[in-house]
């Protein structure tokens, strides 16, 4: 491996300093900090990162206090443990890197650690994953996301994206189990915060993807009858015949839409094509949807073989029980429910007498029924 080239030795002393406070203050990041090399690069404006490097500015890192400095280098190792480079997908780079910011910096300061000035911080954006949070960044003339540079929200503090990838660059695998390790001895001392031991908990035991969750909980709910003209398959391959639960229709499904303003336009298409898809496999005999802020704005009905569409109505504040109470007072009789919301606001004091799904955009969890966490 080349040594990296250094024309600033009191800037290079000065984070290698930063990393050596890492180690003893914060374990967790400090452990997983040795697995990048420190390289200058007077070439950029702050700084970047790939899964085996950490390029700085010398320039940049002299307006930095020590604090900010270890700070930095915190947010650096942030990007490989919530695997930026592998999540971004097919998505605008320097909007993902703005997403991703957001959240590294909330996890950043709930461990304690210092923000730089400008730095990118939302609080709004804290029960939001970093692909909800990309959808809901302002766009610039070219349509793709952008940092809305307003409130609490400042620059970015990376450079780019990610600087080019070599042969050294650790997997994703590699890092995985970097950060499994490193939680490990932290927890061992005492010192691995609360919000990177759930984020390790996350990359540990991942969740179920919220689709098919969903799909799972009214599939389970159409089968309400046997059918030997539809032979259970699993069976067969073992040469036994027997019936498959089958049902021509599930009855009726209510599917609730918050429009307090909280659910944003991408968050319901992707709710959509779920109920959509959902609407097709299970066939339920009557679809009602009900859109609601704090009160009834809006109601679609669908049949069994209705095209589905959705729209936002409404748009003023939140209270969760009027669709319930139309349910009610319309005599209607589901078999399930659902319920599309962020789960800010007051709930029925009794749950109804039929199976409910809250599908919620943030980590709040419904008084009665099930919950899912949805991130789109």
């Amino acid at each position: 491996m080349k040594t990296p080239t250094i024309t600033d030795p009191e800037v290079a002393m000065m984070i290698t300093r930063a990393r050596t406070a890492l180690i003893l203050d914060e374990p967790f990041f400090g452990q997983l900090a040795l697995n990048l090399m420190l390289v200058e690069d007077k070439t950029i404006g702050t700084l970047c990162v790939s899964r085996s490097t950490v390029r700085y500015s010398p320039d940049f890192i002299r307006t930095l206090s020590p604090s900010v400095v270890k700070s930095a280098i915190g947010h650096e190792v942030g990007h490989c443990v919530y695997d930026t480079f592998g999540r971004r997908e097919s998505r605008d780079p320097k909007g993902w890197n703005i997403a991703t910011d957001y959240k590294i910096n909330q996890l950043l300061e709930e461990a304690g650690f210092e923000l730089g000035e400008g730095w990118l911080r939302n609080k709004a954006y804290d029960d939001f994953s970093a692909e909800h949070i990309y959808s809901l960044l302002p766009t610039d003339k070219n349509g793709n996301p952008d940092n809305p540079d307003t409130g609490e929200q400042g620059g970015s503090l990376d450079d780019q994206d990610e600087s080019p990838s070599g042969p050294e660059d650790m997997t994703p695998t590699d890092w995985k189990m970097a950060v499994v390790q490193a939680a490990n001895a932290a927890k061992q001392v005492g010192k691995l915060p609360g919000s990177m031991d759930r984020l390790v908990e996350g990359i540990t035991n991942p969740q179920v993807d919220w689709r098919a969750q969903f799909q799972r909980y009214f599939t389970e709910r159409s089968k309400d009858d046997y059918s030997w003209s539809r032979p259970n398959r699993r069976m067969m391959q073992y040469g036994i015949i027997l019936p498959s639960l089958y049902s021509e229709s599930m009855g009726t499904a209510v599917v609730f839409i918050d429009t307090s303003g909280s659910i944003d336009q991408v968050t319901l298409d992707a709710f959509g094509a779920e109920v959509t898809a959902m609407h097709a496999a299970s066939r339920p005999a009557r679809l009602v949807v009900v859109y609601c802020d704090s009160d009834i704005n809006h109601v679609d009905e669908f049949g069994p073989n209705d095209e589905l569409f959705f729209k936002m109505h409404g748009g003023g504040g939140t209270d969760f029980r009027p669709p319930f109470i139309y349910v009610e007072e319309n005599d209607i009789n589901p078999v399930v429910g659902v319920y599309l919301t962020d789960l800010y606001g007051p709930q029925p004091e009794t749950p109804p007498n039929y199976p409910f799904l809250w599908c919620c955009t943030t980590n709040h969890t419904g008084a009665f029924g099930d919950t899912i966490k949805v991130n789109v």
